[in-house]
């Protein structure tokens, strides 16, 4: 954040006094940050989106079938250690249960969506790695110069959009960016399948929106006077 607003013209300096005065109001947090729960949280979903796609794991309709923990054949641990090579599989599945990703049904486990919902606490986790990646987005196409091309960097902005139309616009393009989403990451998955060796990379794709406050305009006097006037 730093370097991206010293690239756009903001002293480092009066940078540092705003920081130093916003971080002054600010308590100590109940809880040690773990960077470790960045990448952790960040791959969780992976597993239920190749759960959703893997024709090991799905059934003759298209749909996840159940797995039990361990097996010899299909199972939630093979399914982890697959996905994640290196984390403790059942962890994995621990935290996927916790998090309410998967479920129980008797023996067997069953993910509960297509996507990983989060509580509010990792929710505010994911959340800053989102923020992290678009961080990293602005800064490289910002200050990357000729050394590195500009990667995907878009938006869309209305600057009159009706208030009254936000609810709705907002659930089109919810139900719009997850169809999009789900067709990139299977194109990512395929693609991480289809190369054995070389180097990898965490790559993202991601779909948000803003708004600004809404401003509400100045009522003249005269109108005021003649609202309240019997």
């Amino acid at each position: 954040m730093a370097r991206i607003l010293v690239h756009t013209g903001h002293s480092p300096r009066q940078l540092l006094r705003e920081f130093r005065e916003i971080c002054g109001t600010l308590k100590e947090p109940s809880g040690l940050w773990k960077a470790s729960q960045l990448t952790y949280l960040l791959d969780l979903p992976h597993i239920i989106a190749h759960w959703h796609a893997n024709p090991q794991y799905i059934d003759s309709r298209g749909a996840p079938i159940p797995l039990p923990l361990r097996a010899r054949g299909p199972s939630l641990c093979g399914l982890i250690e697959r996905v994640l090579p290196g984390e403790d599989p059942e962890a994995v599945a621990h935290s996927l249960t916790k998090l309410q990703g998967v479920r129980r049904r008797g023996a067997l486990y069953v993910p509960r969506g297509r996507y990983l919902i989060y509580p509010p606490a990792s929710a505010q986790v994911h959340g800053f790695t989102a923020l992290l990646g678009m961080l990293r987005t602005v800064e490289r196409n910002v200050a990357g110069g000729r050394k590195s091309s500009p990667i995907l960097e878009r938006t869309a902005m209305n600057p009159r959009f009706p208030v009254r139309e936000l609810p709705a616009f907002h659930r089109r393009l919810k139900a719009t960016a997850q169809e999009i989403l789900w067709t990139l990451d299977g194109e990512m998955r395929r693609r991480e399948l289809a190369q054995r060796g070389g180097p990898r990379v965490r790559l993202g794709v991601g779909i948000y929106a803003f708004e600004e406050p809404v401003r509400r305009r100045k009522v003249a006097k005269h109108q005021r006077k003649r609202r309240g006037s019997p």
